[in-house]
């Protein structure tokens, strides 16, 4: 649906919804319905809404379904007041109720959305899965602290159940893949931050902090002499032998002789060269 002001409520039988360059009510979700006749409850089917450029109004977001798995927001602003229900719209501090099946967020190819995403994984953070692929920020924003107070570092606080983060392409420092490794180091199982910039510190610590990383795209990493010297790869992929099933490490700066060894060393990992 294009261009359109969304305030009626969708047929409860609607699974997928994608909403472009329009206006959102909380009034337009799905509602459950009570058939007197029958003496049942018909709940939404809505699994999976893709917001793009969308205006939400007040109290669009507390009111997302339950049912609701997987959420896309893109060019879309995210106020205060989209979070809070209606019985909460006076007292601003009050958190939102979680959907309780939501489980994969995804900010792929947004600008300058820190405060988005700071807001929407206070919101909702037992999701699961968080895609940020080609993701900026303000830099003014990102970097006006020392240490820096990164978008991620409040994400990586916010979601204690993260198992999957993709940012492919995201404009990620040394600060944020610490913060990733520190607060998610226990629950984080796929790791996918191809493109992105990497140091041999940041490396480290991968190998050190992820301890059940199932996992692991570093393809087409750039960063400071990333995979340059075998002792820091045999270090770090000694370090997640125990867990580590899938590796891509393609276009990178290692030789054919490093991943003769990585793949004695793992014979049980599959090694994407």
């Amino acid at each position: 649906m294009s261009n359109f002001d969304l305030r009626a409520p969708l047929p409860a039988s609607v699974e997928f919804l994608t909403l472009s360059e329009s206006s959102l009510s909380p009034s337009g979700w799905p509602a459950s319905r009570f058939d007197a006749e029958s003496q049942t409850v018909t709940l939404p089917s809505l699994r999976e809404v893709e917001l793009v450029g969308v205006k939400l109004r007040k109290g669009a977001m507390a009111a997302l379904p339950a049912s609701v798995e997987r959420l896309r927001i893109l060019n879309t602003r995210l106020p205060d007041s989209c979070f809070q229900s209606t019985q909460s719209l006076n007292q601003p501090h009050q958190a939102v109720v979680s959907p309780s099946r939501l489980a994969e967020l995804d900010f792929s190819g947004n600008d300058n959305t820190a405060q988005e995403l700071s807001d929407a994984t206070t919101a909702w953070p037992h999701v699961t899965t968080l895609k940020l692929n080609d993701l900026s920020f303000n830099a003014l924003w990102v970097y006006s602290n020392f240490p820096p107070s990164t978008p991620i570092t409040q994400t990586a606080q916010n979601m204690d159940r993260l198992e999957v983060l993709e940012a492919n392409g995201a404009l990620f420092s040394d600060w944020d893949i610490n913060y990733i490794c520190h607060y998610l180091g226990g629950i984080l199982r796929r790791l996918s931050i191809a493109r992105c910039r990497l140091s041999n510190h940041a490396v480290t610590s991968i190998a050190i902090t992820l301890t059940n990383l199932e996992s692991l795209d570093i393809s087409s990493c750039r960063g400071d002499s990333v995979m340059g010297h075998f002792h820091i790869s045999y270090f770090m992929f000694g370090n997640l032998r125990p867990t580590l099933s899938f590796l891509n490490i393609s276009d990178m700066n290692v030789d054919s002789d490093t991943v003769d060894r990585l793949r004695l060393c793992m014979p049980e990992c599959e090694i994407v060269y």
